[in-house]
Order: C-alpha cells, then structure tokens, then sequence
C-alpha cells in the first residue's frame, strides 16, 4: 500500500465508527480505497438525511483531530469475539478455523478484523471530505465516497 492508500485506508475505520456512533450498528458490506478516495458500503434500511450525514463528517473529523493511537495487534478468536463482540467482523469472511485474528483499534471507536496497514494516530488520516452518500434501494446499501483533503 502507498503512504496515500495507508490514510485513506484507517480513514475507512475513522468514517465507520462515527456512522456506528451516530446512527447505531451497521455492517459493512465492503470497502474500496484508491489513493486518496474511498467508498465504505454498509448495510442500511434507509438513506442518510442532511442532518445524519453533517454529523457524522463532523464526528470522524473530530476523531481525527483528537490524533487519538491507532494499534494493531493479534489475538485468539475467541478472546476476541469475548472481549469485542462479533461486531469486529465485517461482510468479508473469515474461515472458522482461523484461530489468530489480526486487529486494528481505535480505542473507545472502533475495532475491526483487518489485516491491512494502518496510520499510528488518526492526525495524520488529515481531514475527511463526504463526496457523496447514494442508497442503492433494491440491496439495502448505503455507500460514503470520501476523499482525503490536503
């Protein structure tokens, strides 16, 4: 991964714990990261209004501005489904017989399965600018197109 793809990729973990935070539990179906713009797919029964899509910008960017750590680490599944629910998974599947999970934490925000590179602190994601939010009624998926301001 580029340095650009990195940020924009803990920036999908920033997005999704603030669209948890303000509009409650949603899974996300899949995610997609190009440089500095990324789409995070979820699962939804209804598209976003004005209000809900302000405020989650503005809680992913404030978690951002906090530069709050940003930790990965290993751990056994069933610890992990103990100490962090099974909400740690998303769309994608793990195999059942994967005993060791990889995890990245933003602690008090958001805790994911991801084996992928991340920031150490959310300040260096930079801001976060909502492109466009588009329900796709017939799947039930709400998709975020987001880019990284400079």
């Amino acid at each position: 991964m580029t340095p650009a793809e990195v940020r924009t990729h803990s920036a999908l973990h920033v997005l999704k714990g603030a669209v948890v935070k303000v509009l409650g539990l949603l899974l996300t179906a899949s995610t997609r990261v190009e440089q500095e713009e990324g789409t995070l797919t979820l699962h939804s029964l209804r598209e976003l209004t004005p209000q809900e899509v302000t405020r989650i910008v503005e809680e992913a960017n404030g978690k951002v501005r906090e530069d709050v750590g940003v930790t990965t680490f290993s751990m056994e599944r069933a610890e992990a489904e103990r100490h962090f629910g099974k909400g740690i998974y998303d769309a994608f599947p793990i195999p059942e017989q994967a005993g060791l999970l990889k995890l990245v934490r933003i602690p008090d925000w958001e805790t994911s399965c991801c084996g992928e590179k991340h920031v150490e602190s959310t300040g260096e994601i930079g801001a976060i600018e909502l492109k466009g939010a588009r329900f796709r009624e017939p799947e039930k998926l709400l998709e975020l197109v987001f880019v990284l301001a400079e």
